[in-house]
């Protein structure tokens, strides 16, 4: 990694548009030349500079900061694609969640050996880093340590988030609600096996590794476990992730076992603070968000994940109670620009208000508001100082033309198919929608096969219908 910085040398990047960050957000900077030198932003000039030992020169470049998806699933995404859609709403929660998902990416853990993991996190996080996802932060199983071996070939930062249960012992009661057994010492172990992963991983591939902890839900976690996970996270100064008020299966499950909502139990466990991401929060009270805003939690919202189950995840609603709002994939959308398109829709929609979820909000909730909550102030932002996780989307396509305001040209009208470079610390990773560090074609083949794999395993453990597929 060391090698492959040096050898990056002085970059000059073209930018019709460069989208950089403000006091009122995102603004945008016009007919200016992004000077990179190493794994760092040198400059932002007028002039072009006078040598570079790689130039980037498109005549309708907008050049935007990496974006970030902070809520992913990488592997998961690919288990169930083509079968989790158009499942009925009244078992949704439940039956395509807790019945089908989870246990398939158990069964994965239990089927796929080291490098077929590996090959289906590379392709898991290949379309997502395309679009221009620079940072994800991925939840994954103990099992799928390869996950950082696939994230440090292919170039981007991943914040590896390791699941953590309580049981993994869960079945579908006969109120259709997921049931949980009690602890059974699955969190001990499973903590334990997560600081191991933190002290070997942590800070790899050049610093862009990093690993953090997954407790899975509120549900899921009991008091202790999730007390301890906090203790850890704090000694080690990672960052914690969790499902929170993601189903009203989970908030009536959280109530009757501890008498609290789950972000009130968050709080009362000593998670609920600026290290903390919240995923969904699509059910939590408009008491829940004013406390997460008063603790500085950052919640996650996931629009287009929630949309297929015909639930709206209304990103402006925790804007709106002061709860810094970033996006993630959540393992079923692949196109980051896309995303925050269906987030824009979803909030409109919600709110009856078509000035809510703007552009420009939107683009600073996926760039410098998500590195603000990672207390990453050299991410995010098109400035000097800053790493060089940058994106080039090319706005010359005849669907795009003629641009108007740049930044809602992209979030209304463009996509992963427009996005022309992807720079990670100064090195180029993605040029003309093609990944340069890895063979593209194997990666689909090998990630494709482990994932047949594992349906062929679930058809026969009956977790799977042969009309799952058609």
């Amino acid at each position: 990694d060391g090698e492959r910085q040096a050898m990056a040398g002085t970059m000059a990047i073209r930018a019709r548009w460069a989208a950089v960050a403000g006091e009122d957000g995102v603004g945008v900077e016009t007919d200016r030349w992004i000077v990179v030198e190493g794994a760092r932003i040198a400059a932002v000039d007028r002039s072009r500079p006078a040598d570079a030992d790689l130039v980037i020169d498109r005549s309708d470049a907008l050049v935007i900061p990496g974006l970030m998806n902070l809520h992913n699933h990488g592997i998961s995404s690919l288990l169930f694609r083509g079968i989790a859609e158009d499942r009925p709403s009244e078992s949704w929660a439940s039956e395509t969640v807790y019945g089908l998902i989870m246990p398939l990416q158990a069964l994965a853990m239990e089927v796929l050996d080291e490098a077929e993991l590996r090959a289906v996190s590379a392709l898991g996080f290949l379309a997502p880093l395309k679009s221009g996802a620079t940072t994800v932060m991925d939840n994954f199983r103990l099992a799928q340590a390869a996950s950082f071996e696939a994230a440090a070939a292919m170039g981007f930062r991943l914040y590896g988030m390791p699941y953590l249960f309580s049981t993994e012992e869960m079945t579908i009661g006969a109120d259709g609600r997921p049931a949980y057994a009690g602890s059974d010492g699955a969190g001990e172990d499973g903590l334990a096996r997560c600081i191991a992963l933190h002290d070997a991983h942590d800070g790899g591939a050049g610093g862009r590794l990093r690993v953090g902890f997954g407790p899975h839900g509120v549900d899921s976690c009991d008091a202790e476990l999730l007390a301890a996970i906090g203790a850890a996270a704090r000694e080690r100064g990672a960052p914690v992730t969790i499902h929170a008020a993601q189903s009203e299966s989970e908030e009536a499950a959280v109530r009757a076992r501890c008498g609290r909502s789950p972000v009130e139990q968050l709080d009362h466990v000593g998670l609920l603070g600026r290290s903390l991401f919240a995923a969904h929060c699509v059910y939590a009270s408009d008491g829940d968000l004013a406390l997460a805003a008063r603790r500085g939690a950052t919640a996650v919202n996931c629009p287009a994940s929630f949309a297929r189950g015909a639930v709206a995840a209304v990103w402006q609603r925790t804007r709106d109670m002061g709860v810094r709002t970033a996006i993630g994939l959540d393992g079923f959308a692949a196109d980051m620009v896309g995303e925050l398109r269906t987030a824009a829709v979803v909030s409109k929609l919600a709110t009856g208000l078509s000035e809510t979820a703007a552009a420009r909000a939107l683009l600073a909730a996926a760039t410098v508001e998500s590195a603000d909550a990672l207390g990453r102030p050299d991410l995010g932002r098109i400035a000097p100082g800053a790493r060089a996780d940058l994106v080039v989307v090319d706005m010359g396509g005849p669907h795009l033309a003629p641009v108007g305001d740049p930044l809602k040209t992209l979030v209304w009208h463009a996509g992963a198919a427009d996005v022309a470079a992807v720079i990670v610390d100064g090195e180029l990773v993605v040029e003309g929608g093609r990944h340069l560090l890895i063979d593209e074609a194997e990666a689909a083949s090998a990630g494709a096969e482990a994932v047949r794999k594992v349906r062929a395993a679930g058809l026969d453990r009956g977790l799977l219908k042969a009309e799952d597929f058609g």
